[in-house]
């Protein structure tokens, strides 16, 4: 089904809405369709915003609407310009019960929605009426989608349990693409009106479920996470040689990118009035001296993952 002028948010007939940003994509993006409509589980619907794409993905995209009416659904509203807003749009114009987040160049897990669903379901038994957040791990893939590495958590040396706010604020370890998140983290999190020092969409969501919830890691790669060189983000393997070097060169990236942390959690404290002394006084650590920077987040355990992540952390803080 393809909708245009849409006024009202569309509502999401099955539990599940998975929501998916594209642009420019039509090389990849029919396998990862395919990989959805394929799931062993079938309690969900597919919603598509397509930011202005060139190709011929929009031609893909009302061939596959077209074909699976009841199932899929394309949104032709304003371009977004990137990633991250064009996510935060479909979360604005799709209500559902569980939302799902799908990169347009992946490949996924037959089982991937049955199992995600049913560790939300486990979650939000523990505790009723919290944001919950689950994520999975992922097998990073090239174009062909074989094999380069059989988890990105080992490939990037990931920490997955750094799921408290603490480790969060420095370092986002949830990828979007393997994410579901419940009505209420969904809610909570479009709070935030002013997202120009959001991150990510991910990053964002997680932040919350973590603050205010729940979040739950999946042992398991649940897609097919392929990198192709124009990636909006893409796997780095830290291990390697060339990952080191360019770390080391790239240290104004490396402090740009703290800043950004801190004006990102300077945001979390606004929007959600946040009370807690540690969390404010890391939304405006660049005010503090280099040793007191360095004392605060040893004293608080901000960390990243990893011995090579955090000796930057506390060089370029």
């Amino acid at each position: 089904m393809i909708f245009s002028n849409f006024v009202k948010p569309l509502q999401c007939k099955k539990d599940i809405a998975i929501l998916m940003a594209t642009y420019n994509g039509a090389e990849f993006i029919g396998e990862q369709i395919d990989s959805i409509i394929n799931q062993s589980a079938q309690n969900w619907e597919l919603f598509i915003h397509d930011d202005g794409s060139t190709d011929q993905t929009k031609h893909l995209l009302n061939i596959y609407a077209n074909k699976y009416p009841q199932k899929i659904h394309v949104l032709y509203g304003k371009s977004t310009g990137n990633a991250k807003k064009n996510f935060f749009y479909l979360m604005e114009n799709v209500d559902a019960n569980y939302i799902m987040f799908a990169d347009q160049d992946d490949f996924w897990d037959k089982d991937k929605v049955k199992i995600t669903y049913k560790k939300m379901l486990a979650l939000e038994k523990e505790e009723v009426n919290v944001p919950v957040l689950v994520f999975a791990d992922l097998e990073v893939v090239d174009r062909d989608l074989k094999t380069i590495s059989p988890k990105m958590s080992k490939y990037q040396g990931l920490k997955m349990e750094n799921t408290n706010f603490n480790y969060l604020m420095a370092q986002n370890i949830v990828t979007g693409c393997t994410v579901m998140i419940n009505q209420k983290c969904k809610a909570l999190s479009l709070v935030c009106r002013e997202r120009d020092n959001v991150i990510m969409h991910d990053w964002w969501c997680a932040l919350v479920a973590s603050y205010f919830g729940k979040i739950g890691y999946i042992d398991k790669t649940l897609i097919l996470y392929r990198q192709h060189g124009v990636n909006s983000v893409g796997a780095k393997n830290i291990h390697s040689i060339s990952y080191v070097k360019e770390k080391l060169n790239k240290d104004r990236d490396q402090k740009k990118s703290l800043i950004k942390s801190e004006k990102q959690v300077a945001l979390f404290v606004k929007t959600y009035n946040i009370k807690d002394d540690y969390i404010k006084t890391y939304s405006e650590l660049y005010k503090l001296k280099k040793f007191k920077r360095v004392l605060f987040l040893i004293e608080n355990k901000v960390w990243k993952s990893g011995l090579l992540r955090n000796i930057g952390l506390l060089y370029f803080c």
